[in-house]
């Protein structure tokens, strides 16, 4: 999967499970306080099955979790295939 439909895919997740419309991916989330600490959990699990990766918290950043582009890019280092 490419980044820009792993970009897709994470603002769905965000319009899905949060009932967030995230108009671009370089938004910053935590300056404009649409995540969290429980937030960002649920995020880890919905991407962890959406995406059938691991994604351990003690390897985890806040930086991570800033725009949904940086996620999307964590979540291609997580599995390399799923950025190609």
């Amino acid at each position: 999967m490419q980044l820009d439909r792993l970009i897709q895919v994470i603002l769905e997740i965000f319009l899905a499970t949060f009932e967030l419309r995230i108009e671009s991916p370089e938004l910053d989330l935590l300056e404009a306080r649409l995540v969290d600490s429980v937030r960002i959990v649920d995020l880890v699990l919905e991407i962890e099955q959406r995406f059938g990766v691991s994604l351990p918290f003690e390897e985890l950043e806040i930086e991570d979790f800033r725009t949904v582009s940086r996620i999307a890019e964590r979540v291609a280092r997580t599995t390399p295939e799923a950025a190609t």
